[in-house]
């Protein structure tokens, strides 16, 4: 006989402020610390003498396993009466192995180090996908949309202040107190994190067997949707990813060396403006997935109209306000991107869908600056064209599955 279902905690019948101000607190911490080590790694080793080499290496062996162990983090959570301690694990996880790094780095060989990070890495998909998958149990389900957006936001600050908060404390002091604080605010975090409530959470039947490792991507393969949000989150991480080196590369061209920086600003406060304003106006969840692909068009097309400005100084205030408006069309994209993956994922396998996504878009981060490093060398409109390229041809693709999904309702609830 099946073991009756938990009582919904009263945290999840209405929207309670000061439960989301604690998610937000945790999420926040964690994800600016997590922003703020890829800075302050490279930073720690130039510091110890060892060169921006090793300091690669260390943001590597942080930022690799994140896709490795998305599987893991998200069948864990998926299996777990409590995934706030999950979350909360992996960020109290990712404190210790930043604090020891600082501790060790420069006084122990180098691979034990890394082997250090390496762990520390592991716990990286419990501060994004896994703690995401569990915003949806914290609020009802009207409000989903609108916390989604709110976890956004998270996101872009963190985007901003973890970099700004490893160099001012490195300035100040030194790289390994930067460190030593990022570790603090993970830690702070994962305190946050672990006090939040369970909410509604789905109960598994006793007969229904466990969610496997592999479940979370059988779900997404056989969702057509889902597939296709997927598809298209990773895209768009792609052009990302590849959009620092193009703008290091176009403000060098026009002898403006500094304005990479600002071009990249540029995009993070458009996409703080874009996350505020799908959380103060969020569309209905049914609307997920085309606001999905319209943000996808949306966030490529001004960099690829960025191709036709000239190659001066003074028109980088253009290039700069193209892609400001990438960074906007950025903002609602992502809580869309949440709220798809929240309705279109079976329940049992969510936090699995999510971790598995932020790991996809880990990877693809990585793949777009590789390719953007190779590219580097031809004229910068195709360098922008190609790195726009890549996210108008997934929402190409996204709208044609969208229109074939809503002429047949079986695949698209397959």
């Amino acid at each position: 006989m099946s073991a009756p279902p938990l009582a919904p905690s009263p945290a999840a019948e209405v929207v309670r402020p000061l439960l989301l101000a604690r998610y937000v607190a945790g999420a926040g911490l964690g994800r600016l610390a997590d922003e703020g080590a890829r800075v302050c790694l490279v930073l720690l080793a130039i510091d110890s003498g060892h060169g921006a080499g090793l300091g690669g290496l260390l943001v590597g062996a942080l930022m690799l396993p994140h896709v490795l162990a998305a599987p893991a983090v998200g069948v864990l959570t998926d299996r777990a009466r409590g995934p706030q301690h999950v979350a909360g694990a992996g960020a109290a996880g990712f404190a210790v192995a930043l604090a020891a790094t600082a501790a060790l780095l420069g006084r122990v060989p180098h691979p034990v180090t890394i082997a250090v990070l390496v762990a520390g890495g592991c716990c990286g998909p419990a501060l994004t996908g896994a703690l995401t998958s569990h915003l949806a149990n914290l609020v009802p389900e009207h409000a989903v949309p609108r916390a989604f957006g709110l976890d956004s936001l998270t996101y872009n600050i963190a985007g901003i202040g973890g970099p700004a908060v490893a160099a001012l404390v490195s300035g100040l002091v030194s790289p390994e107190a930067a460190t030593y604080v990022l570790a603090g605010l993970a830690g702070l975090g994962a305190l946050a994190i672990v006090t939040l409530p369970t909410g509604r959470r789905h109960d598994r039947p006793e007969h229904e067997a466990a969610p496997t490792m592999t479940a979370g991507l059988r779900a997404v393969r056989e969702s057509p949707l889902l597939a296709t949000v997927t598809l298209a989150s990773t895209l768009e991480m792609v052009t990302y990813g590849a959009l620092p080196v193009v703008a290091a590369v176009l403000a060098t061209s026009v002898g403006e060396r500094t304005a990479g920086g600002w071009l990249m600003t540029a995009v993070a406060a458009g996409a703080l403006l874009g996350s505020l304003a799908w959380t103060v106006r969020p569309l209905a969840a049914r609307h997920a997935p085309a606001v999905v692909m319209t943000g996808l068009v949306a966030t490529a097309a001004p960099i690829a109209l960025a191709a036709l400005v000239p190659r001066t100084a003074p028109a980088l205030v253009v290039v700069g306000l193209l892609f400001a408006l990438s960074g906007l069309a950025s903002g609602p994209f992502m809580g869309a991107l949440f709220t798809a993956r929240q309705t279109l994922s079976p329940p049992h396998v969510r936090a699995q869908v999510f971790t598995l996504g932020a790991g996809l878009r880990t990877t693809a981060g990585a793949g777009g600056a590789v390719v953007a490093g190779a590219i580097s060398g031809t004229p910068t409109a195709l360098q922008l064209l190609v790195t726009g390229g890549y996210s108008l041809a997934g929402g190409a693709v996204g709208f044609a599955v969208l229109r074939r999904t809503r002429h047949s309702p079986r695949r698209a609830a397959a």
